[in-house]
């Protein structure tokens, strides 16, 4: 049982590292399977690290 919850909440955070990665140029996919494979904090230290990508990160200002 504790097994199940452990997969459960390192799935939430793989989800919420995912929706961190959404904006970036490999998106909310790529960053999610990265986080299930590797480990949520590290991807999320990457994802600190790097910028996000140019267009994406204009366009969620303006709302296009």
């Amino acid at each position: 049982m504790a097994s199940a919850a452990f997969v459960i909440v390192y799935l939430i955070f793989c989800l919420l590292v995912g929706l961190c990665g959404a904006p970036r140029r490999a998106g909310f996919f790529a960053t999610f399977i990265l986080s299930v494979f590797f480990t949520p904090v590290l991807v999320l230290l990457v994802l600190m690290f790097t910028a996000p990508a140019r267009g994406r990160a204009q366009d969620a200002g303006t709302g296009r």
